[in-house]
């Protein structure tokens, strides 16, 4: 044995202090934060440019915020804006498909759009020395976007691969179920983004050019850019590339609140034959996002379902060996709010993990104790830090918060309300959510699960179908 190991083996180390295991340890509080806020600025066509300066590293982000969304898809035709986003890098000016992606991996760029329910996100990060040559291809697919017939197949070609697989997993079942009969048939949030394996076949051009022609331009659009720039050399590179961007009569998105669901029928399976996890989601109404109890609401899913020392993980995860993790999570519109809660189980445990499920729900219903309090808002400041660490992801929060249409200094105020609630605030958020109002989906191999689970939770349970 080596002289020098064998002296540090048997020299006197100071006895270990003993940990009481029966106490829970104390929280600390969090320290200070203040979230950044950019300056807010306006092109000359009224597009709104919020900019926040990050010297140092050479890198910059830009999002780009574009009101309509899957929102606006038209009717029959899932998809189309996510389709139509998608044509946008595949031929843009003078570039076929195969040249603009060439160009933009010279460049070593991220170039690429997100659409979501009610906008899209169009995203370009770049070196700052190669920022401008960024800012020409974004200009390019945004205002003279190619459409090729060719570059379309393509792409139908692998949406509908995408489709195929997404739809074997009961997961995105699960979500796509829920949308549609939580927010019923017609309305525009219940139909998956990226559409339905019989629409995008029928897709063609023109349908995509009327969706670009409908959505794009500066009309309510928002640039928000985070790096190693300056206001002074970021206006004009902008102005110069968008300022002549046409307006047009378009309008926000209007959004109707969902259905109030009541009654028996509010217990859905849906049969995926061969799988052997069950997923299993609940959905109920929660505040909206102008409702001064939106921030209790918030801190309330955290206690929920929101760590992983949370209530649902705690009980179905460590106590009950139910999941691998079951999280709740709430979000708040201005139209509507909701609290969703969810989590994946073994097929043979499918009806006690629904069980006690549910039952951990109506005890939400009671609020959380002072206890609970001080980890919730710890973990939601640890949330908002860790959602500004980097100059993407601050482009990409600000363009939620563009998105929705909120002062540019949100954060902050919602920081504040988040670390100054009480139990009393916390818990009037949470009254919102009545699971005699929420809508409960099972999602795998009724064969094997649907007897146990209609024998354990007696409802008016129905089956349906997905059209995937």
């Amino acid at each position: 044995m080596n002289p020098l190991w064998l002296a540090l083996a048997c020299a006197h180390t100071p006895e270990t202090p003993m940990i009481d295991l029966t106490k829970a340890p104390t929280v600390s509080a969090a320290p200070s934060y203040t979230p950044p806020v950019p300056t807010e600025h306006t092109l000359s066509n009224g597009a709104r440019v919020w900019i926040h300066e990050q010297p140092g590293l050479p890198l910059v982000s830009l999002r780009l915020t574009i009101p309509g969304g899957s929102a606006v898809d038209p009717a029959g035709a899932p998809g189309t804006s996510s389709m139509t986003d998608a044509m946008l890098t595949r031929g843009a000016g003078e570039r076929n498909a195969t040249a603009f992606a060439t160009e933009v991996e010279r460049l070593a760029l991220g170039l690429g759009t997100d659409t979501l329910s009610t906008a899209t996100m169009v995203s370009l990060d770049a070196h700052t020395e190669r920022l401008e040559a960024g800012l020409d291809l974004l200009r390019d697919m945004l205002l003279k976007p190619q459409f090729a017939a060719d570059d379309l197949q393509r792409l139908k070609e692998i949406q509908i691969g995408e489709l195929t697989e997404a739809s074997d997993d009961a997961k995105t079942i699960a979500g796509w179920t829920m949308d549609r009969l939580y927010f019923g048939e017609g309305h525009p949030l219940a139909h998956p983004t990226e559409g339905s394996i019989a629409s995008v076949k029928e897709m063609e051009v023109a349908d995509l050019r009327a969706s670009w022609e409908q959505r794009y331009g500066p009309d309510n659009a928002t640039f928000v850019v985070a790096g190693d720039v300056s206001v002074d050399t970021i206006l004009p590179q902008l102005e110069s590339r968008f300022g002549g961007w046409a307006t047009a009569d378009r309008t926000r998105t209007s959004i109707p609140a969902p259905p109030v669901h009541e009654g028996d029928r509010r217990f859905f399976f849906v049969d995926k034959p061969g799988t052997s996890q069950t997923a299993l989601r609940v959905m109920m109404p929660a505040p909206t996002m102008d409702d001064d109890a939106s921030e209790g609401a918030e801190l309330g899913a955290i206690v929920l379902g929101g760590t992983f020392t949370s209530r649902l993980n705690q009980l179905l995860r460590e106590e009950k060996g139910y999941t691998y993790g079951a999280r709740s999570s709430y979000v708040g519109k201005r139209e509507f709010g909701y609290l969703m809660a969810s989590t994946n189980v073994q097929g043979e445990v499918s009806a006690p993990a629904l069980v006690d499920l549910l039952a951990e729900l109506k005890r939400y219903e009671n609020g959380i104790t002072q206890d609970e309090l001080p980890k919730a808002q710890g973990a939601w400041q640890t949330r908002a830090v860790a959602s500004m660490e980097s100059r993407a992801s601050i482009a990409s929060n600000f363009g939620g918060l563009a998105i929705e249409n909120l002062p540019v200094n949100t954060f902050g105020t919602q920081l504040i309300a988040a670390k100054t609630a009480d139990v009393d605030a916390v818990n009037l958020g949470i009254a919102a959510s009545n699971l005699e109002n929420g809508i409960v989906i099972v999602v795998g191999d009724l064969e094997k699960v649907r007897t146990e689970i209609e024998k354990m939770v007696p409802a008016s349970w129905e089956l349906v179908h997905t059209d995937h």
